[in-house]
């Protein structure tokens, strides 16, 4: 019954880069430590924070329940003067001391050399990552457009990854302005 009596063959797993399999090892104080609070070395690299339309929280449980809409909002790629850098703008801070200090600073009992060896893993590893740090050169001018078109998706792409959206607004915020355009 299983992998269909061998027909199903998986590719083998790839060993895991530098820091990350010693961090996951569980041998060293060090990795012991990453392990304890990996959930806050995870908080440290987000790019959006969660929310949802109704968050139904229990004092006695340390969960909680959600009915309605679940988003991501990822906000603007540059912060508010005199604000400081969260969630994806820390990916745009020119220095990289600076982001390791940043993502110290939001998450606490973390240490500066794990976050700096995880931002460096990231930095080398993650296409995402690579992709946001050159979006503000790559950024048009003012004269720009953003157009949704639910009946196309790329090449090679799975049909039901590019889905039409399912609900009747759309928000679209810019700095300085506030539009809104409904659908």
């Amino acid at each position: 019954m299983c992998c269909a009596s061998g027909k199903v063959k998986l590719p083998e797993l790839h060993s895991l880069p530098e820091p990350l399999s010693t961090f996951l090892s569980g041998v060293t104080r060090v990795s012991k430590h990453f392990l304890e609070n990996i959930r806050k070395y995870n908080s440290c690299f987000q790019m959006t924070s969660f929310g949802a339309t109704n968050i139904a929280r229990e004092n006695y449980m340390p969960t909680f329940r959600v009915q309605g809409q679940i988003y991501h909002h990822a906000g603007s790629l540059l912060p508010l003067p005199d604000a400081d850098h969260k969630f994806l703008q820390i990916y745009f801070m020119a220095n990289s001391d600076e982001q390791i200090e940043q993502r110290c600073h939001y998450n606490a009992d973390t240490r500066r050399e794990i976050v700096g060896a995880l931002q460096g893993l990231f930095d080398q590893h993650n296409e995402l990552v690579r992709l946001f740090k050159t979006a503000i050169q790559r950024m048009p001018a003012d004269d720009y457009a953003v157009v949704i078109r639910a009946d196309k998706r790329p090449v090679d792409q799975h049909e039901r990854q590019f889905n039409a959206p399912t609900i009747d607004e759309v928000a679209i915020v810019m700095v300085g302005e506030s539009y809104f355009f409904e659908t």
